[in-house]
């Protein structure tokens, strides 16, 4: 019995996460052991490579990650960091158009049977198709770790996903992609009032 069970919420949880609408991918150099990096900082980045062209969506940025490195045990140093971080963003909008037709039958007024009933509601006026424009934005966020003393990129992740409340899914996607960081964290998560 606990074993259907098991098997019941292990398919729920896949069930959940496959339908996820954040797509992460990471890639990090194997042969690079972590736990030697102690201190990080920031590249300067030029003021019109904003995270989606915003200056609180930059610092929620930039403040998550912060946040999600000191979890693990780094600490924040721009004299002499170990690992260097760099990011950028992308939004794109794009625009599909959908038709919609309203269902085609109409039910008969006297019972089931009505000998006035024509069947199918073709020559109904209010049978009409529907066109909308659906507007969609997605967003991709990249990280790039790179050690300092080799100059060499050890880490980085790319989420993709929804862009229509920036702020938000800046925080979803940084918890994402450092929840496939080679380091873990030591601290849990704050709780957010959204």
């Amino acid at each position: 019995m606990t074993a259907r069970i098991m098997i019941g919420g292990l398919a729920v949880l896949l069930l959940v996460t496959a339908c996820s609408p954040m797509k992460v991918y990471i890639r990090q150099d194997e042969s690079v052991d972590f736990t030697q990096y102690k201190t990080f900082a920031f590249l300067q980045r030029p003021p019109e490579e904003r995270v989606y062209g915003s200056l609180l969506a930059e610092n929620e940025m930039i403040y998550g990650i912060q946040e999600e490195l000191e979890a693990r045990g780094l600490k924040a140093d721009t004299a002499a960091p170990d690992l260097l971080i760099s990011f950028k963003s992308k939004a794109q909008v794009s625009q599909k158009q959908v038709t919609t037709t309203p269902p085609m039958w109409v039910m008969p007024m006297w019972g089931f049977y009505d000998p006035f009933f024509w069947g199918p509601a073709m020559m109904n006026p209010w049978n009409q198709r529907q066109t909308q424009t659906i507007t969609e934005s997605k967003g991709t966020i990249e990280l790039f770790l790179f050690d300092r003393a080799t100059k060499k990129p050890v880490w980085q992740g790319a989420a993709i996903g929804n862009a229509d409340n920036p702020y938000e899914n800046v925080r979803m996607s940084l918890q994402k992609l450092f929840s496939r960081f080679p380091l873990k964290r030591q601290k849990p998560y704050p709780k957010y009032d959204l």
